[in-house]
């Protein structure tokens, strides 16, 4: 029996897990200390000496969600198990399956937090930088694998091209579009591109 006034152990991964899923479907402004308390089952003291103020929560939050999601996405760009243009495809058809398959319509928390932060916070805007420099170098070296006789400057145009498709089908998936019509947007502009 846990002795009068021992706080309770948790575990930090877990628990880290759960305030990034809150903030990943709610934003910032949306979510309360109370949520955050309610969802984890911690107190505010306990909260704040793991994980900081609100603040903080959100930036370990979204720092989390970058060494999960996008770092993933990053792998799947970079392996060799399929063809360049196939993991060009599979990269944007991430939000269409999300859709499809999971009815998960909470984005990309990387977009969102763009949209929703970035403007307002250097340090919500650095991490949100540094995710998307991650996956605009991927994509890029992606690119080079499917033109390898491409111009360096079209490449990452394009690079910066497939990216904005990404987080526009990412946000278009919070606007309760459906899968069909997001599968036919991406079909339409990757064609225009000349990706397939």
């Amino acid at each position: 029996m846990q002795a009068p006034g021992r706080p309770r152990e948790f575990d930090p991964d877990e628990t880290l897990m759960k305030i990034m899923q809150l903030f990943w479907e709610n934003g910032y402004e949306a979510t309360g200390l109370s949520d955050i308390v309610a969802v984890t089952g911690l107190g505010k003291a306990s909260l704040y000496k793991a994980f900081g103020n609100k603040h903080q929560m959100y930036l370990r939050a979204l720092s989390h969600y970058e060494s999960l999601m996008i770092d993933t996405a990053v792998a799947v760009l970079r392996s060799k198990d399929a063809a360049p243009l196939d993991r060009i495809d599979a990269f944007l058809s991430a939000p269409i399956v999300a859709v499809r398959d999971h009815k998960d319509r909470r984005g990309c928390f990387l977009c969102n937090a763009a949209a929703d932060r970035a403007s307002l916070d250097s340090d919500t805007a650095s991490l949100v930088e540094r995710g998307y420099a991650k996956l605009r170098k991927a994509l890029t070296r992606t690119l080079s694998e499917a033109f390898p006789e491409g111009a360096s400057e079209k490449i990452a145009v394009r690079a910066e091209v497939v990216l904005t498709i990404y987080s526009g089908l990412r946000i278009m998936s919070r606007a309760a579009q459906t899968a069909e019509m997001m599968t036919a947007t991406k079909t339409e502009i990757i064609v225009m591109m000349g990706l397939i």
